[in-house]
């Protein structure tokens, strides 16, 4: 690429720069806010039964110090100008406060929250080529720091990332044959694009889709407003979206008086009933710290 004039030089150097290099490293992240409230408080009471405890656990596949490390962070030079302009994508909590704060909402209508169940994992390869395929227009408007090599490059880089994702764990060597480590820092912007194109699928073809507003998405984390609906619909929605991905699945939350939505807490309070705005404030998982 350097040689074709594809890349430059400080690109380039970096690229290839001679360093230690080492495989990829899989751990997990404990999640302590899925345990049962009246489990913790029985652990409280008594310290010995933490024992028995078992918590999930969020795999994460480290890339940090890989031969694969650096390339994808050149690809999500790319990638990350294009995921910015989806008109459902949301940057942190703040931009959804920012949104939410100018709203003005129905009386009668549903705040819905949704996840996107293992996303990062139930993608295949050839789907993901395929949404930075259908996002080059987009890519190409777009302004970047580096410069934009042609597109069978990023293809093929691509390729390389997806295919190649091998990581060690309990001493063991293994290779990923579907979806994104989530160690990875391309792994993102690459799954909001595919993403990005299921969800505008699933409101095209469903028949109620006039009554669905305000849709944001940050990550595997979905929010909207329902209007002038029911409840069946909404399931009915959510039951047509699990249809058209044979992995992604989609689980929700419905609510016409208050729904968290990542560390923010929307509801229907007093400023809702003068204004028509949404009353907003923080949300915090309960969770307990016991010594033991």
């Amino acid at each position: 690429m350097h040689r074709k004039g594809v890349m430059d030089e400080i690109t380039f150097k970096y690229l290839s720069a001679k360093r230690d290099l080492k495989p990829g490293r899989l751990y997990l992240l404990p999640k302590l806010h899925k345990l049962d409230p009246e489990l913790i408080e029985s652990v409280q009471q008594n310290p010995t039964l933490y024992k028995n405890v078992r918590i999930q656990g969020r795999p994460i596949v480290s890339l940090s110090g890989t031969v694969l490390e650096r390339i994808g962070q050149y690809l999500d030079k790319f990638m990350l100008p294009a995921v910015l302009k989806q008109e459902t994508h949301l940057r942190d909590s703040l931009e959804f406060i920012n949104i939410i704060e100018k709203l003005q909402v129905k009386p009668d209508a549903y705040l819905v929250s949704f996840d996107i169940k293992e996303m990062y994992n139930n993608m295949s390869h050839v789907e993901m080529i395929d949404a930075v395929k259908h996002a080059w227009p987009t890519i190409i408007k777009c302004k970047h720091t580096i410069l934009l090599p042609p597109l069978r490059y990023i293809l093929e880089l691509l390729k390389i990332v997806l295919e190649n994702n091998e990581f060690m764990f309990n001493g063991k060597f293994y290779k990923t044959s579907t979806g994104v480590p989530m160690g990875n820092s391309l792994s993102p912007e690459i799954t909001d694009l595919r993403v990005y194109e299921v969800l505008n699928s699933i409101l095209r073809t469903f028949q109620h889709k006039q009554k669905i507003s305000s849709l944001y998405r940050f990550r595997d984390d979905g929010f909207f407003i329902y209007n002038e609906g029911t409840d069946v619909e909404i399931s009915q929605f959510f039951e047509h979206a699990n249809r058209q991905h044979a992995l992604l699945k989609f689980t929700h939350e419905k609510s016409q008086t208050k729904m968290q939505f990542l560390d923010v807490l929307v509801f229907k309070g007093l400023r809702f009933r003068e204004t028509g705005i949404l009353d907003l404030t923080t949300f915090r998982k309960r969770l307990k710290i016991i010594s033991i």
